[in-house]
């Protein structure tokens, strides 16, 4: 069962804490019936809306646009909003690093080469017509004046495309098409032992980012990526090997914080051991919270 629990309800939480139900009432500790953390909402972008995400496939997002779900690409954009949220679902994560690469740059590199190869494609075409206007032999000594020229724009040619080529192969040496800076790829990889099954599991990462001025350079403030990406079914107490990567837009990296948040395949978000304030709950206390929020709920909407 999943409860999204808005900061309106925080007061809530401070309230379960004045509960203060014990863990252990004469009787031997028992196994939480939930767990209290700061979790998100997701939504994704369906033409020019976003709508809070049901579930995730190997292809697609599902939405609840209200009337019905709708098939948005697995490339959405997708915004997240920080939550309270109370979950039955847990996983212990072993390992969490985040790592990134640079498609872009890549392509930058792979565009420069193929200029290269290009002009000397042009340059090889440009000198066999200029050749074929020739009448003799422009070395020679009593070469024609035509045929002197036509040789002037010969090497013309030649010297402008080793130029090229000399300017080119510096830069890509140097890295010049690479900013070291910036990222558009994030890879997680993860270990993770789930407490219950979890069919049809997704992620969403996040990407906090600083934003900077391409004119003076100055930070502007921050910015946010979310992508979702569907992981598969997990099976209670089995470790489980995340391998997850997402593309963005252009970031910097440098100053870039990562998040991963798990959810179950009917949109459920599983507590994890880093959830930031996890508090696990006695059966007791999930009972009790959730009637406390609910009656917040009641008068805030009263």
């Amino acid at each position: 069962m999943k409860t999204f629990l808005s900061s309106e309800c925080l007061a809530v939480s401070t309230a379960l804490a004045l509960i203060a139900i014990p863990w252990m009432s004469g009787q031997e500790e028992s196994e939480p019936g939930g767990y209290l953390f700061f979790g998100t909402s997701v939504s994704a972008e369906a033409g020019e809306s976003h709508f809070p995400i049901v579930s995730v496939d190997k292809k697609n997002i599902f939405v609840d646009a209200g009337i019905d779900v709708k098939k948005v690409s697995l490339r959405a954009p997708c915004r997240v909003r920080a939550e309270l949220m109370l979950s039955e679902s847990f996983a212990d994560v072993l390992e969490m690093k985040f790592s990134t690469t640079s498609m872009t740059n890549l392509q930058r590199s792979a565009q420069a080469v193929s200029d290269m190869q290009f002009s000397a494609v042009q340059s090889e075409i440009a000198v066999s017509m200029l050749s074929s206007q020739l009448e003799g032999d422009p070395l020679s000594v009593d070469a024609s004046p035509g045929d002197m020229a036509i040789q002037s724009q010969i090497e013309d040619v030649q010297q402008n495309n080793s130029d090229f080529q000399s300017s080119m192969q510096d830069s890509l040496d140097m890295g010049t098409f690479e900013a070291e800076e910036l990222a558009d790829t994030v890879h997680v990889k993860g270990t993770i032992i789930p407490k219950t099954d979890m069919p049809g599991a997704y992620c969403v990462i996040v990407v906090d980012y600083d934003i900077h001025n391409l004119e003076t350079g100055e930070m502007e403030g921050r910015g946010r990526f979310a992508r979702a990406k569907y992981i598969g079914d997990l099976l209670a107490e089995e470790i489980v090997e995340l391998r997850v990567r997402v593309s963005t837009s252009e970031f910097n990296k440098e100053t870039a914080e990562f998040q991963m948040h798990l959810f179950t395949g009917d949109g459920e978000q599983v507590a994890m051991s880093n959830s930031r304030g996890l508090k696990p709950l006695t059966p007791q206390e999930v009972a009790t919270f959730r009637e406390l929020s609910a009656r917040t709920s009641l008068r805030n909407n009263g």
